[in-house]
């Protein structure tokens, strides 16, 4: 009886919220006719009185209805409360959806910090193209998703735009390039390229819009290390389109040398990306609010 009555005061809330019966068949995911069951059988539970009236286009609550909805609204907070409260014991695991380049040279000293305010829950990382990451948060099979893309906008999923990252085009510390301040599109008309694998949304961009600007080029290698690619780029094989973030160490050595792309169509970011429900849990939001901070 008692969790019918609570599911009742649910549906009164919703209603009031929505100042519609429809409206709140939808929020609920109800049956319009169930909406307005639970609203007679709320009144029949607390003798009668009406709770709702129609002011114009809108269902208001009586002063019964007033009354009832400021004891409703702390029933269903204490409810969410004491739910909350024994998930967050719950949880041992965090799990982070991220690529390659992000997970080796972004993601280590947020880390650290989130360990030092929670030492014992396990961070698993799972490396993985932004396009399976963000299913995979969709469908609640990690907890974040680190991606660097163009903005993230999928319905029901949180995206937190943490930083536009300039993107380099990475060359021989001799090469033609290392003495301009930026590069076009156009400059690379015939240059032999070392690249990332694909699935990764950067080395899709550039090669979109090659094909774009009809600008012939040649792919020597592919590789999955970030590392491996620099590496192939000091020896000569080749240049390459990297993220400042992962060069930015490597480019006092000399050895390699990093110039800004020039392109109106480039618009990557880091983003951080969460279902909605992440951020009402403390551990959670602590994880959430460090990227805020994080520039």
């Amino acid at each position: 009886m008692i969790y019918i009555e609570f599911l009742y005061l649910k549906t009164f809330v919703q209603v009031v919220n929505s100042g519609s019966y429809t409206r709140a068949a939808i929020e609920l995911d109800y049956a319009q006719s169930s909406v307005t069951n639970h609203i007679q059988k709320l009144e029949e539970l607390y003798g009668g009185n009406v709770l709702l009236e129609r002011k114009g286009k809108y269902m208001k609550p009586t002063s019964s209805g007033e009354l009832l909805f400021d004891y409703a609204k702390k029933i269903l907070a204490l409810h969410q409360e004491s739910h909350l409260a024994l998930k967050e014991q719950e949880i041992k695991t965090l799990s982070i959806g991220t690529i390659e380049t992000l997970a080796i040279y972004f993601l280590p000293e947020l880390l650290e910090k989130f360990k030092r305010i929670y030492p014992n829950i396990h961070i698993r990382i799972i490396p993985d193209s932004e396009k399976n990451i963000i299913r995979m948060v969709k469908e609640k099979e990690i907890d974040f998703g680190l991606i660097l893309d163009f903005p993230c906008q999928v319905t029901g999923i949180e995206s937190l735009n943490i930083k536009k990252q300039d993107m380099m085009i990475v060359v021989p510390h001799d090469h033609v390039f290392a003495s301009k301040t930026e590069v076009a599109i156009n400059d690379l008309e015939n240059e032999t390229f070392i690249l990332t694998d694909e699935g990764c949304t950067y080395r899709a961009f550039l090669l979109e819009r090659f094909k774009m600007e009809n600008i012939s080029h040649n792919i020597s290698m592919e590789l999955s290390s970030v590392e491996t690619i620099k590496k192939a780029v000091e020896n000569k094989w080749g240049i390459s389109f990297l993220p400042l973030f992962s060069v930015e160490k490597n480019v006092n050595n000399r050895s390699i040398k990093a110039i800004p792309l020039h392109d109106k169509n480039l618009n990557f970011y880091s983003q951080l990306l969460y279902r909605k429900e992440k951020s009402i849990l403390k551990v959670f939001q602590t994880f959430i609010n460090l990227f805020e901070t994080s520039n």
